[in-house]
């Protein structure tokens, strides 16, 4: 697939479970709600479906997320570290982009 563009990824709620007991959560939502500043709800997870030593207790291996950014800001979070790292959002399309570089799984098809 080519590189998404920003209207294909506002509503995307899929999950995605593979053999080798990894899945892949992804949401993404345009919001005008006060504690979202840049404008979009998003978690962009990989994990194993089960924790284990080399996961985060809830089964992260890497995630991107926002749910606290009137607070905390955007966040990667990136096992076996428990404390996240706030990092500087790029905008959705290169933060999307930038998650499915760094996990070993392919894109999902937004068609």
């Amino acid at each position: 697939m080519g590189n998404p563009a920003t209207d294909d990824l506002d509503g995307i709620n899929r999950v995605q479970k593979y053999a080798d007991g990894t899945l892949v959560r992804v949401f993404v939502m345009r919001t005008t709600r006060d504690g979202y500043p840049s404008g979009w709800a998003y978690k962009l997870h990989y994990g194993a479906t089960r924790p284990t030593a080399e996961t985060l207790n809830d089964g992260t291996i890497r995630r991107y997320d926002n749910s606290h950014e009137d607070t905390k800001g955007h966040e990667l979070h990136v096992a076996p570290d428990p404390e996240p790292e706030i990092i500087d959002f790029p905008g959705m399309v290169p933060l999307w982009e930038r998650f499915w570089s760094e996990i070993p799984k392919d894109q999902f098809d937004l068609e």
